[in-house]
């Protein structure tokens, strides 16, 4: 870079990182046959008496004096003006290109839920993209105070406030939510990472930035909520939990090992109990008797006591009395 008076200057940004936001060019005396250097994925801002002069985003070699001049607000006529003490501006480079962000919970977040009311840990990850809202704002509060900023330093920025965002979109204004809601929540990640995207926007609004969009690739949790989820899915899905009992009984028939001693004994028992039930199933239902008719039944004959088969009369001797026939 020349000095003051003493020839021209080349305006560019030449240590061009991906994850740095921008880049002060460090001299503020813009001499006449300075030329300007854009570079793919940069933009050049013109800064001067507290407000944007003019902003460029052609890549390409420009002489400031008839290509840059003629476009700046109020600076166009500052080259003719001053001579060869040009003119005293600032200017910053942006980074254009897309500025995607990894994000993720530091530490699981504590959901309340009727199952477990002190909380499920859930944790996510996921990306996001930083772009610029408002070069003016971002100038004042960042580039004008700051020799760098980062993707690193806005991740700083939000890590703060990510975690009582993701709980209230998680919640959507309800105080709790149930284990196979929570666990659902993954099939609707594109709706909650939207309102992510609103609510983390506000927040870098504060300095000129904003997020595009955001995606969130997982949603996790611990082990056993993961298992007990499973296992209610696995019984609302079968409804009978007996049934269910002894499919996985017989599913586990003929496989090696056979689970051990205690498994053949439940297995000879689950046979068994197939076999009745087989045997049951085989017998024809009990037909039903038609009821007899009720016919009046004669006193019993005290013991020794018969009957005249001729007469009809009771006789205690083995010869009727009356007609003389045999009783015996």
């Amino acid at each position: 870079m020349a000095w003051f008076g003493q020839g021209k200057d080349t305006i560019e940004w030449e240590e061009f990182r991906d994850d740095v936001l921008f880049y002060k060019w460090p001299g503020n005396e813009i001499k006449k046959g300075s030329k300007l250097i854009i570079r793919t994925g940069q933009n050049a801002i013109f800064y001067s008496n507290g407000q944007i002069e003019g902003i460029f985003k052609d890549e390409g070699n420009f002489d400031i004096e008839t290509q840059i001049t003629p476009f700046l607000s109020s600076l166009k006529g500052v080259f003719s003006l001053r001579s060869d003490t040009g003119m005293r501006a600032e200017v910053y480079f942006v980074n254009a290109k897309q500025l995607l962000l990894p994000w993720g919970t530091r530490q699981r977040i504590m959901i309340p839920s009727p199952e477990v009311p002190s909380g499920i840990p859930v944790g996510c990850n996921g990306n996001l993209i930083v772009e610029f809202r408002d070069y003016l704002t971002f100038i004042k509060k960042v580039a004008g105070v700051k020799s760098t900023y980062s993707l690193d330093d806005i991740s700083e920025r939000l890590m703060g406030v990510l975690n009582p965002i993701i709980a209230e979109c998680m919640l959507g204004g309800q105080q709790q939510i149930g284990v196979n809601a929570l666990i659902g929540l993954q099939a609707n990640s594109r709706a909650l990472g939207k309102q992510m995207t609103a609510e983390l926007d506000k927040e870098l609004l504060d300095i000129g930035l904003g997020v595009a969009s955001l995606n969130i690739q997982s949603i996790n949790y611990p082990k056993e909520v993961q298992a007990m989820a499973e296992k209610v899915a696995a019984q609302s899905f079968v409804g009978d939990v007996g049934k269910y009992a002894n499919i996985a009984m017989a599913d586990s028939f003929g496989k090696e090992g056979g689970g051990g001693a205690a498994a053949q004994m439940a297995q000879m028992a689950m046979g068994m109990q197939m076999g009745q039930q087989m045997a049951a199933g085989m017998q024809p239902p009990a037909q039903q008797q038609p009821a007899q008719p009720s016919a009046p039944v004669p006193p019993a004959a005290p013991a020794g006591d018969k009957f005249c088969p001729t007469c009809r009369k009771m006789v205690a001797t083995k010869f009727c009395p009356d007609c003389g026939t045999p009783t015996v």
